[in-house]
């Protein structure tokens, strides 16, 4: 079974704002819901299907990965009858050729008996902690967000703590910038006196992927790739110097709209 290729880095699938709920509309949503597995066995379905691939091809490719299942296996995942582990729903993207994010379902969900959420609200907070909403303009809880039937007050505590932390992104940063600093972004970020989260946004709203993706397509792309292991790390360490050149005005640029830390004195 072939893989489709070829789609953009640059597209994470994190939509730019979640769609608006009132609060009847949100009511019956949460009611209808299906359990998360339910919902998400029936999109991996749609896309299996879209692509003219069968429950076989899926199987065949999973045991490739190393994963142990079969036909069965995944007619039973896209009945909702069988729960993914975590690795086995980060694996998804190399089984179906698409982002995660393109392939949970989209709109509400059960996650428990007592919880529910809006996916693409649930998507981008879990990935990036991003809550789309200004401090004081409202909380988790509000339609189209998260449903914790009797957990109100511990939800409110916990969206206030969440919203006492300083916003690590730039200004008016994308979701599809955004990504967890890899170890040569948290280098690079002391060599440039910011943070990783800025190098990292840098990175991707540069380059459309991180540094350490950028550095090593830089490598492989050069005529004379060393292969000694030495002469490989010292090539490794003049481009990713060079790629620090190029993000540093950007870095600057970001920083300048940077919102200075409320110091404990204030």
């Amino acid at each position: 079974m072939s893989k489709t290729r070829g789609e953009s880095t640059r597209d994470t699938g994190l939509k730019d704002k979640p769609r608006r709920w009132s609060k009847e509309e949100w009511r019956d949503a949460v009611a209808e819901a299906p359990p998360f597995s339910v919902a998400l066995g029936q999109k991996l379905r749609t896309v299996r299907e879209g692509k003219g691939w069968t429950t076989e091809d899926i199987a065949t490719s999973a045991q490739g990965y190393g994963l142990g299942w079969h036909r069965t296996t995944v007619g039973q995942i896209e009945l909702g009858k069988r729960a993914l582990s975590a690795i086995e729903l980060l694996m998804l993207p190399f089984l179906y050729g698409k982002p995660l994010v393109k392939l949970l379902p989209g709109e509400v969900a059960h996650l428990t008996d007592t919880t529910a959420a809006s996916i693409d609200y649930l998507v981008p907070f879990a990935i990036t902690g991003e809550v789309w909403d200004q401090p004081g303009s409202g909380h988790l809880h509000r339609p189209g967000r998260f449903h914790f039937k009797g957990q109100e007050e511990r939800v409110g505590r916990f969206v206030q703590a969440l919203r006492d932390q300083p916003n690590p992104w730039p200004p008016e940063a994308v979701a599809a910038h955004t990504g967890i600093p890899d170890e040569a972004e948290t280098k690079a970020a002391k060599r440039l006196d910011t943070t990783p989260h800025y190098v990292a946004y840098a990175a991707r709203m540069t380059w459309g992927h991180g540094l350490t993706a950028e550095r090593d397509t830089r490598l492989n792309q050069r005529p004379d790739t060393p292969a000694d292991r030495r002469a490989l790390q010292a090539a490794r360490g003049h481009v990713t110097r060079e790629l620090i050149n190029e993000l540093d005005p950007v870095i600057r640029r970001l920083e300048e709209q940077r919102t200075p830390t409320p110091s404990k004195e204030d």
